[in-house]
């Protein structure tokens, strides 16, 4: 009987780490979600600033392999930018994250490994930053912990296990 108390005290301990912990990573991704939006709908800024860093989320396969889509890129915010850097600048309104394979007195040219082609010469001051992470599929894990039912369910976890 002792045995068996002893074992369910176990398990409810292994369980209370484990809830700890997700509820951390959580309580940590929702925090800098919040500061991003924070900054850049409220501030109107054009895209947060993480303690010189920022984030972006990878929409298309311009950089295939290296960044997917749905990956996220973390960039740090810096001119300090070389040739085979990839780099995350602004152009009109998009964001563009690709590799620089020329400079030129102030300007540089860029290019997706994934694509054929070159692309137009931008200026150092459209550079935000080179990338110097990728987590890969974070995107998607993002979009499925802020989804309104799986927020529901760990709710109901947290308490079923409390």
């Amino acid at each position: 009987m002792k045995e068996e108390r002893n074992k369910k005290s176990t398990i409810s301990k292994f369980t209370n780490v484990i809830l700890n912990i997700l509820i951390g990573i959580f309580s940590v991704i929702l925090v800098i979600s919040i500061y991003m939006g924070f900054q850049i709908k409220i501030l109107k800024n054009d895209y947060s600033n993480f303690f010189g860093y920022t984030f972006f989320e990878t929409q298309t396969g311009s950089m295939r392999d290296e960044i997917n889509p749905g990956d996220w890129i973390v960039v740090k915010i810096t001119k300090d930018v070389e040739i085979k850097d990839v780099v995350t600048y602004k152009q009109d309104d998009d964001f563009i994250t690709h590799r620089i394979i020329e400079v030129y007195k102030g300007t540089y040219v860029t290019k997706g490994d994934a694509n054929n082609t070159k692309d137009e010469p931008i200026d150092e001051s459209q550079i935000i930053g080179k990338v110097v992470k990728v987590l890969p599929n974070f995107g998607i894990i993002r979009k499925t912990i802020f989804n309104q039912e799986v927020i529901l369910a760990l709710i109901i976890v947290i308490f079923a296990f409390n």
